[in-house]
């Protein structure tokens, strides 16, 4: 009967949980989302309009652009994908107050993972000419690709880390390293698409 008890509490709290997470849990996520993004430097750029974005690409190196192109794509990937580490880290944090709810942070870091080094490989070979002017540019301002490289590292080590890769601090760590990916590459593109050296004015 006390087993019975038990399974049955479950039931009602995987249930419970359920619905919270498609209800209030994503709202919740949503005003996270919000308050990010207003917390950013205001600097960063927005996609360009069609007709500037189509003569930049004729005016630049084509090789040029597709980096940009390459940043453009992952930070906006990236951006999506922390909306949903957003909803991860209140699903910690509920499991941790009560106990019931399912975290399911996996599938999202090892696609981050997989963006972060999708993008260090196909950077390597923009970067390796480092005399090059844009090149020189982005280095001398910090925005190499070290940056990624090193929360690639971080995030990798978490998902190794068996008992504590889905705890809320972790995966408050993860939304941190992706979100301030997301301003670097953002910085990136803001650089290269309009010739200014201050990435901060």
């Amino acid at each position: 009967m006390q087993v019975l008890a038990i399974l049955a509490f479950l039931l009602v709290g995987l249930a419970v949980n359920f619905v919270w997470d498609r209800t209030a849990r994503r709202s919740k996520a949503l005003a996270m989302r919000t308050a990010r993004r207003e917390a950013r430097p205001r600097a960063l750029p927005a996609a360009p309009s069609p007709d500037a974005e189509s003569h930049g690409a004729r005016s630049r190196d084509p090789a040029l652009q597709r980096f940009i192109d390459l940043c453009r794509r992952t930070f906006t990937e990236l951006d999506t994908l922390i909306d949903h580490f957003d909803l991860v880290l209140l699903r910690a944090h509920a499991r941790a107050r009560y106990g019931v709810a399912t975290v399911h942070a996996e599938e999202p870091r090892r696609r981050g993972c997989a963006l972060l080094a999708a993008w260090l490989e196909q950077s390597a070979a923009f970067y390796a000419d480092s005399e090059r002017e844009p090149v020189r540019r982005l280095l001398e301002l910090a925005l190499g690709p070290q940056t990624i490289a090193e929360v690639l590292a971080r995030e990798q080590q978490r998902a190794g880390w068996e008992f504590r890769a889905d705890t809320a601090p972790v995966v408050q760590d993860t939304i941190t390293d992706l979100d301030r990916t997301v301003i670097h590459l953002q910085q990136i593109v803001r650089i290269l698409e309009s010739g200014d050296g201050d990435p901060y004015r």
